[in-house]
């Protein structure tokens, strides 16, 4: 029981650093959602080119926050008429390069891991693009858009947040009742999501013990700027099937990214653990949903390849660099709780988030 206590406050504790940065990030996400507007999006995103795929990236980065609300963007964004591959790249960047995750590693692992984050989303949407030039059935992605059509018809699903000027939006009180109900709506995606990877990471520091790690993941000996290819390589292939039965999105995997590292993951394996979030159990079957099982298998062994790459190639620019951290901060700093910094922070931004709380039930209240 002592132990189950302990893993509790570990989640709590991850959850509880973390909290000011999550809503300070989706308030950001759902006031770009309300102010660019997907059709605009896809209008730029027809043709298959490194200007589109880098196009996609960009409105991934400013579009969403949620795997699952990623997901479902991403799908709209190809079946409006945006080539498939711009699409992936759209989703890549909508789950990995996200304001609040980004803020999120910075508060729990550091500066760096974001940087490298950042690097990673941008890499893995060139090694999409690269890769499909290559290998990339025309044939099969229209059948997919044809299905993710009738699938969308059939939910009833409508993604516009409305047109208009964003400056208007931002001065008036319908577009601040907009990012209010968007911000309302992200957590209510993401709620389960997040508490479900904050409690798991914390089960799985105090329950999984270093000798499991250490077995699973090679370690090569030697620093990490000078780890065996074959060592770095390993760990990059090892952590997506790690995230794989973990069935946790993007936020929930921050926290267990952080645990992986201070469990002496290599920094490769931490990075690509981190772009894994896609070839979750979930995500896979959700997509099976959208698009049908081949196009899911596609798209799953594209997006893992990109993975594996990309956590391998941050790793030896870092090292190329001598920018990877030697220092793993012990769980115990994640997890402190004091009147500190974190202490107002939470309290500031859980007032923000009240409020916008508010308006989103009042506006609703008030539209019945």
């Amino acid at each position: 029981m002592d132990q189950v206590i302990e893993a509790l406050q570990t989640g709590a504790g991850m959850l509880w650093k973390a909290l000011w940065a999550l809503i300070f990030g989706y308030t950001i996400s759902a006031a770009i959602q309300v102010l660019v507007t997907r059709e605009q999006m896809a209008e730029l995103l027809g043709e298959h080119g490194a200007k589109e795929a880098g196009l996609a990236g960009f409105f991934g980065f400013i579009s969403s926050s949620c795997s699952f609300a990623a997901l479902a963007a991403s799908r709209s964004v190809l079946v409006k008429g945006a080539h498939p591959v711009n699409a992936i790249a759209f989703l890549i960047a909508s789950t990995n390069l996200v304001i609040e995750l980004g803020i999120v590693l910075w508060v729990l692992v550091g500066w760096r891991f974001t940087l490298a984050n950042i690097l990673l989303g941008i890499i893995m949407i060139a090694y999409a693009y690269l890769l499909s030039r290559f290998w990339f059935p025309g044939n099969l992605a229209e059948k997919a858009k044809g299905y993710a059509e009738q699938a969308q018809k059939d939910e009833g699903v409508e993604m516009e947040m409305g047109g208009g000027d964003w400056r208007r939006k931002l001065t008036s009180r319908e577009g601040w009742h907009r990012i209010a109900r968007a911000f309302l709506m992200e957590w209510k995606m993401v709620w389960k999501e997040i508490l479900f990877g904050f409690t798991i990471a914390g089960f799985i520091s105090v329950f999984v013990p270093q000798e499991f790690w250490n077995a699973l993941f090679l370690k090569g000996g030697g620093t990490q700027q000078a780890l065996p290819f074959w060592a770095v390589l390993e760990n990059a292939a090892v952590a997506p099937v790690v995230a794989f039965f973990t069935f946790i999105g993007s936020m929930g995997n921050v926290p267990l990214a952080a645990m992986l590292w201070s469990r002496d993951v290599s920094f490769g394996g931490v990075m690509a653990f981190l772009g894994a979030d896609l070839v979750a159990a979930t995500v896979v079957w959700v997509h099976h949903k959208y698009y049908g099982w081949r196009y899911t298998f596609y798209i799953s062994a594209l997006l893992y390849v990109c993975m594996v790459a990309a956590g391998v190639t941050v790793h030896y620019l870092f090292a190329l660099a001598g920018a990877i951290p030697e220092q793993r901060p012990a769980l115990e700093e994640m997890v402190r709780f004091a009147i500190d910094y974190t202490f107002f922070l939470n309290l500031g931004f859980a007032a923000v988030a009240a409020v916008l709380i508010w308006m989103a039930v009042r506006g609703s209240n008030l539209a019945k």
